[in-house]
């Protein structure tokens, strides 16, 4: 009998944890690294479609979801930039800068 979802995401949030606490004392090797987010991804993806699969009927959910996840990898990267811990000079950098203004001119767009 699977686990009640509760009892699963307490399990996984230790995990995440764990593994926090493991990279931060540089116990990850490289690869370990790149297995683990290959890992992370896939349980995303699996865990998306069957969010939106239960949620099929009502498509505010499906947008409230992507906004708040958008918000939250920006709000993440805006911290990490902040503490200087990404290079703002780098090529990626500025592809990125490009898009976020793009993103706010066309969210700006819509409220007018």
């Amino acid at each position: 009998m699977p686990e009640a979802p509760d009892v699963s995401v307490q399990a996984m949030r230790t995990l995440c944890d764990d593994i926090k606490e493991a990279i931060a004392r540089g116990e990850l090797p490289p690869d370990a690294m790149s297995d683990l987010k290959r890992s992370i991804d896939e349980t995303r993806l699996r865990l998306w479609a069957s969010m939106e699969a239960a949620k099929s009927g009502d498509p505010a959910w499906v947008q409230d979801f992507w906004l708040a996840r958008a918000a939250e990898v920006c709000l993440s990267m805006v911290e990490r930039l902040e503490r200087g811990e990404l290079d703002r000079p780098s090529p990626r950098a500025r592809e990125l800068r490009a898009i976020a203004e793009r993103l706010a001119g066309s969210l700006a767009q819509r409220h007018r």
